[in-house]
């Protein structure tokens, strides 16, 4: 996006941000309408009240302008101050028609020289200076008190430098609309910058490295490097992370959308009476072959020793994350008093807010998601109890660090049809504190769980998909096919943790805390789909009311 007049200063590039009137007109018109615009940008359904440069670092590029690397601290409307990273590039006409339109931020006379202001990660230089200290993992002066320390992973140093090698470096920029900005490198590795900035490690980099690099897991990209803003006296922030490419099929969300829609095909092909399929009781562990012969011929053999590795993988990922003992920020720990409180205020707050959420949004509902959507506020005091009721001196297993935003999404089909678990962020929406605030493994289960029902819904949902039963008989159809997965996954998992040692409790008691994980689960989904899709917020207040009864 161009903004149409341009900015004009006499100042070179390099004194550009001595001009107090360039300062002003970026941070008051130009940034803000640029965020607004950017798929990254968390507070776009806010509103931006205020944006102020909270810190710019001069980045020297070989044979080219320096680019500056810019922290913006974003005031919303509502809420806490945000950062975000934008590393600026000046450039000249008429190379900007080589630039996607997503990238040019404003047109800009700079002493007499005509050009934009681009996001630099849309320019080959910048991407190649950033590999080049990669590779030979650089520190770099970012500031009088810090630098960019640039750290090497082991799938990056049989390479050493591109200098010695002379290696050709080519990238770019991948097309994929997302929360953070991803670059390719010779096919071979993922550089994941972090737009949003916060005064922590972010966990993705940490867990990475640690699985990677410390306990050898092998079923996730290796760690391969990471850009970390280093500052005296100031919490390192994580600005980039680099993994190796992992050839792969597609992550497993379409992967078992395409199933779900064969097992509603052959329902109908067959005239089947949905009620006569088997109803699994929901989170009951269960081996494939204890399953009714219809049900498995519905939903396909194969498709359920698929969600048996899936567990079996999901369960490895948790094993690797509680082997060592010795590491604070990866040891496992029992249930506390402390816990209790931060789980307790941290949904009761969330859990009130999605209340006013559906009391504002019933107008837009109808249907089911209507009758669901009242009798969730006619039993907001019952849900109230039960996220009260959460005890834990009942509890036995410990608590460990997790994946925190565990889905389809998340896990990537091999060309052998296996799985690889990426993205250790956790959940956009918490802090960054609580991200890394340890809690039971099946925090995990019942993440992907809720996305087993996300994708039966989005089966039923997708009008291109063309089905002729009805929808309530495909709804109760679904159900089945969801508990099925559900139980096949959790004996697997199951079996998979007890017998590495993995410390999850006894049956009743992960039974409870998939019945309360699943509640938080749902109450969280609540939020976005009536913000942003209200008519699929049938689907978390199914999954409530499920619990409820």
């Amino acid at each position: 996006m161009i903004i149409s007049s341009p900015i004009t200063t006499d100042n070179t590039w390099e004194t550009l941000f001595e001009d107090e009137a360039v300062v002003t007109h970026l941070t008051q018109s130009v940034f803000p309408a640029y965020l607004q615009e950017c798929r990254w940008f968390a507070a776009k359904a806010i509103g931006i009240k205020q944006v102020h440069i909270y810190q710019r670092l001069t980045f020297e590029v070989q044979e080219d302008r320096p680019v500056y690397m810019l922290i913006l601290e974003v005031m919303p409307q509502m809420g806490l101050a945000q950062r975000y990273f934008l590393p600026l590039a000046f450039v000249p006409k008429p190379a900007e028609t080589d630039l996607p339109t997503a990238s040019l931020i404003t047109a800009i006379v700079v002493n007499g020289e005509n050009g934009v202001l681009a996001d630099a990660l849309f320019t080959s230089a910048f991407r190649q200076q950033l590999f080049v200290h990669l590779l030979n993992n650089d520190d770099v002066p970012a500031s009088e008190t810090g630098v960019l320390r640039f750290l090497r992973g082991a799938a990056l140093k049989s390479l050493l430098t591109a200098r010695e090698l002379n290696i050709n470096i080519t990238s770019r920029v991948l097309g994929v609309d997302q929360s953070n900005t991803s670059v390719v490198y010779n096919e071979q590795f993922f550089l994941k910058i972090y737009r949003r900035l916060f005064s922590n490690p972010n966990p993705d980099s940490e867990v990475t490295y640690f699985l990677t690099e410390r306990v050898g897991f092998k079923y996730s990209p290796k760690f391969a490097g990471s850009i970390t803003l280093k500052q005296k006296n100031a919490a390192d922030v994580s600005v980039a992370l680099m993994q190796e490419r992992i050839d792969n099929k597609g992550d497993a969300w379409p992967w078992l959308l395409e199933h779900i829609l064969q097992y509603f095909k052959r329902i109908e092909e067959r005239q089947t009476d949905t009620d006569t399929i088997e109803q699994v009781k929901l989170l009951q562990p269960m081996r494939i072959r204890h399953l009714t012969d219809n049900l498995v011929s519905l939903i396909g053999f194969d498709v359920l020793k698929k969600i048996q590795l899936l567990a079996r993988r999901t369960a490895q990922m948790h094993i690797a994350l509680s082997a060592d003992k010795q590491d604070a920020r990866f040891a496992p720990q029992p249930f506390n008093s402390d816990y209790t409180v931060w789980l307790k205020n941290r949904l009761l707050h969330q859990f009130n807010s999605r209340c006013e959420l559906v009391e504002g949004s019933l107008s837009r509902l109808s249907g089911l998601a209507l009758e669901h959507a009242k009798a969730f506020l006619q039993q907001k005091q019952d849900m109230v109890n039960r996220i009260l009721s959460f005890d834990e001196q009942h509890l036995t297993g410990l608590r460990i660090r997790v994946h925190g935003d565990y889905h389809l999404g998340q896990v990537l089909v091999t060309p052998a049809d296996d799985f690889v678990i990426l993205d250790f962020e956790g959940e956009p929406e918490s802090p960054m504190h609580d991200r890394k605030v340890k809690q039971s493994p099946l925090k995990d289960v019942a993440g992907m769980f809720r996305s087993f029902h996300y994708a039966v819904y989005a089966t039923i949902f997708n009008e291109q998909n063309v089905l002729s039963y009805p929808r309530q008989k495909l709804f109760a159809a679904g159900e089945k096919y969801y508990a099925a997965l559900v139980s096949v996954f959790l004996r697997t998992y199951i079996q998979v943790a007890q017998k590495h040692g993995l410390d999850i409790g006894y049956l009743p008691e992960v039974k409870y805390l998939l019945e309360y994980l699943l509640l938080e689960k749902a109450v969280y989904e609540l939020g976005y789909e009536l913000n942003y899709r209200p008519t699929w917020a049938i689907i978390p207040l199914q999954g409530v009311m499920q619990l409820l009864k």
